[in-house]
């Protein structure tokens, strides 16, 4: 929610010049404006916390909940950087009606009282045997995929070939909750198992994961924010992303419900893998990521080439078809919301059941993901009911569907989005 150019202008002397008047940042945090000026471009999460500094945006939430686990240090920063109260003429500048700004004060309440109270409860509190246990079960997948790959029966190797891709894919899974620090209580280890995770399984970089998928967290259908959007020229999710008509009517997107997971997860994949990781890396000399992205590639060395790639293609159809999911096919926005609406209206649950919950890793309970991110992933079933009153309470719809009409509903999507494109 930071005031537009009119709020940081009033009251400046003359003699100021005006491209100071232009850069300065601000951001909306527990009823004071921070000058974020030059913490922005410290700020280790990248560039999400530029969308805050813009008109209508409030950061108080999204700072609680991303840095959940460092309190002390948000205090210490935030302590740091100059402030002023927000006032009545700053709210009116930020666009927003009175009615909205009572309606998200009351959910912030309501938000707040619930995340104290899960607290409370011990919901955040880390869990090492469940840790242990995702641990080995890619040692299990990994050991036994490359076993089975230098087997002679052709049964075994496809097999292999499956397991193989299984370690892949749930490397995906636990470095993404790695990344969001709920697995060990502890944010420097938790991203260090995120970063070994995600380069020996994946031979991808944390860091670059992290971020990108903290913008989408965010904001998630937030165009020109969330960056799963920014899908071209393979995929349109929505039509409203394609911007020249010409884009629109792409051999790749007329026929994205066929190409989605025959062909364009890999390519993605690949494309992660030789070029967007390494480069990133390489130019922000995290070189302990680039060992292990590196040692990743003895795993492909020994199994083969082309085994490699297949477990590569089932690997990305596994992780990006199953993310695909929750958001794809929901509504886009272009303006500020509230972080419960964001959750509530932009994301959505799959139906859990214990196979579900395993093949999704809990991320099937996205909306409580979203909601409360440094969450351990497992205890999310715990909360749906209290997360569903909070929603009716609210007048916010709470959206849960069985996997295979997810499934349908998220093929259904590219395949309107293509007509439409089509016919534009």
């Amino acid at each position: 929610m930071a005031p537009n150019q009119t709020a940081l202008t009033s009251g400046i002397p003359d003699g100021l010049k005006s491209n100071e008047i232009k850069t300065k940042k601000e951001i909306l945090y527990e009823g004071n404006f921070y000058d974020v000026t030059e913490w922005v471009k410290r700020h280790p999460g990248g560039k999400i916390i530029e969308f805050y500094t813009e008109s209508g945006e409030d950061a108080t939430l999204a700072i609680q909940q991303f840095h959940q686990r460092s309190t002390k240090k948000v205090i210490a920063i935030m302590s740091s950087l100059k402030k002023r109260p927000a006032t009545s003429q700053d709210f009116q500048t930020m666009g927003l009606d009175t009615k909205t700004i009572s309606r998200h004060k009351s959910l912030t309440t309501d938000f707040l009282t619930l995340f104290e109270e899960l607290k409370n409860e011990g919901m955040f509190e880390p869990s090492l045997p469940h840790v242990t246990y995702r641990l080995l079960e890619l040692i299990m997948f990994a050991v036994l995929g490359v076993y089975l790959l230098f087997q002679e029966s052709t049964l075994l190797k496809t097999l292999g070939i499956l397991s193989f891709a299984m370690f892949q894919g749930r490397s995906g899974w636990l470095m993404h909750e790695g990344g969001h620090h709920s697995l060990t209580g502890s944010p420097k280890m938790d991203r260090f198992i995120q970063a070994v995770v995600y380069g020996l399984g994946d031979g991808m970089a944390s860091r670059w994961w992290s971020s990108q998928h903290n913008r989408h967290h965010a904001m998630p259908q937030r165009i020109k924010r969330d960056v799963d959007l920014e899908t071209l020229p393979l995929l349109a999710f929505n039509a409203k992303i394609v911007k020249n008509p010409k884009h629109g009517k792409s051999f790749f997107i007329q026929n994205q419900a066929i190409l989605f997971l025959a062909l364009d997860t890999l390519l993605v994949a690949i494309m992660w893998k030789v070029y967007l990781h390494p480069r990133y890396v390489i130019q922000r000399g995290n070189h302990h990521q680039l060992l292990f992205m590196a040692l990743h590639y003895v795993f492909a060395y020994y199994i083969g080439f082309v085994p490699y790639i297949i477990t590569v293609w089932l690997a990305s159809v596994y992780i990006f078809g199953n993310f695909a999911l929750s958001h794809t096919h929901l509504p886009v926005t272009t303006g500020p919301l509230h972080w419960v609406e964001y959750a509530l209206l932009h994301t959505m649950d799959v139906k859990p059941s214990a196979l579900c919950n395993w093949w999704m890793s809990y991320l099937n309970f996205q909306i409580e993901h979203h909601l409360f991110p440094t969450m351990p992933q497992f205890r999310h079933p715990l909360i749906v009911d209290r997360v569903r009153k909070l929603a009716a309470k609210h007048g916010i719809p709470y959206q849960c569907e069985p996997y295979f009409k997810s499934v349908s509903m998220t093929f259904e999507n590219l395949d309107h989005v293509a007509k439409d494109l089509r016919h534009n």
